[in-house]
């Protein structure tokens, strides 16, 4: 499989069909087509932008050939080519775009808060050791541009696994290259990573920081919401837009796993209360990172006929209390055979103060209190 169409795959494994964009092309004019970008990865305000360079199989070469490759593919063609996407993006105005769903949608560069470019590469085993160290290159337009090989890329995804996390990482790694330019060079992906896992922006990259990749305790069976996030598009209906579900995904794709591990806690409680048939309180939580809430409605027997109306009014209830502009809402209702119904409100507008709202919630408070916790950001196994 080319290198394209595996970071493709693995790209939509991680990141989903709704956010990956491969083989990006665009109109300019009506006569002419030009392509974007191999691939990019697009979740609400955040964009990454990638180049791929594959070295084709050579049967004989020699050090200065795949030094010269990588000079002139890697670090000229390949830097030059993100430099011209991001020119097209900053001189079109919106670019329509179609996803792997299918999807096309108008991508405007000025709503983009957070943008990360790369250059993925997959040399030749010839190529030596000081051309792989590089990590970055710096352009005077499009600033600093990350340079990974391939299987160091394949190893960040697979270790961090959430879309929020690589990215985030993304922006580690940069801050990394702007205080410890010379450092970065001689310690390896794998450590940056650890890094990243530990935390410490302030200290020099080492080959120390390795332990905590090594000691990392994924527990992804407590967090992992991949399996609810993939039936999404099997859920639409004649009567709503395809793509409707889109921004729900989106926030769930936004959480990193601490996040998400407080998501599932909440859901599976409610999965569990539906299923006894017992009343309790909604669950409820936000993620400051995001501004987005989260009110999960275990919904008994005797309310199914109303499910839909507390859907929406938890959430907009709970939207409110906390001030936050946007808030997600499910209900969980028992089904037959040990299967569970799930249904999902999305709100979002602007915070106003509202009297009937703060009478509802002073007369007839439906939540349990609040309370703000800071959340681990990784487990380790023994020995870390």
């Amino acid at each position: 499989m080319a290198l394209e169409d595996e970071l493709a795959a693995l790209n939509e494994w991680h990141f989903f069909h709704e956010f990956t964009y491969s083989k990006a092309t665009f109109r300019p004019a009506p006569s002419q087509e030009a392509e974007l970008a191999d691939c990019i990865i697009w979740i609400g305000n955040l964009l990454v932008v990638y180049q791929l360079k594959e070295r084709e199989t050579q049967r004989n070469t020699t050090v200065e050939a795949e030094k010269r490759w990588f000079k002139k593919k890697v670090l000229g063609q390949a830097t030059r080519q993100v430099r011209n996407t991001l020119a097209y993006l900053n001189e079109a105005g919106a670019i329509e775009i179609r996803n792997h769903r299918g999807h096309a949608f108008s991508l405007d560069i000025r709503s983009i808060h957070e943008l990360h470019k790369l250059v993925v590469y997959l040399p030749h085993h010839a190529l030596p050791e000081n051309d792989r160290q590089i990590k970055h290159h710096r352009s005077r337009t499009a600033g600093v541009i990350h340079i990974i090989p391939a299987n160091d890329y394949l190893g960040i995804v697979r270790t961090l696994l959430t879309p929020a996390e690589v990215i985030e990482y993304l922006g580690f790694r940069e801050v990394l290259i702007d205080r410890w330019e010379a450092e970065i060079a001689v310690v390896p992906e794998p450590a940056l990573v650890g890094q990243y896992l530990n935390g410490e922006i302030d200290v020099p990259p080492s080959v120390n920081f390795i332990e905590y990749l090594r000691c990392l305790d994924h527990r992804a069976e407590e967090w992992d919401m991949s399996g609810i996030i993939s039936k999404f598009p099997d859920r639409v209906t004649s009567n709503n837009e395809p793509t409707d579900y889109y921004l729900i995904v989106r926030e769930l794709a936004l959480l990193k796993r601490n996040e998400l591990r407080e998501f599932k806690t909440r859901f599976q409680l409610s999965v569990d209360k539906a299923r006894a048939n017992e009343f309790v309180l909604p669950y409820r939580m936000a993620c400051p990172g995001t501004n987005c809430g989260f009110v999960f409605i275990p919904v008994t027997r005797d309310i199914l006929p109303h499910w839909r109306d507390a859907l929406q009014n938890f959430t907009l209830a709970h939207k409110y209390e906390l001030k936050l502009p946007k808030c997600i809402g499910v209900s969980i209702a028992d089904d037959a055979n040990g299967w569970f119904t799930a249904e999902w409100c999305y709100a979002e507008f602007p915070w106003e103060q509202d009297a009937r709202m703060e009478r509802l919630l002073r007369d007839n408070y439906p939540f349990r209190k609040v309370k703000q916790v800071e959340l681990p950001r990784y487990e380790y196994r023994e020995g870390k």
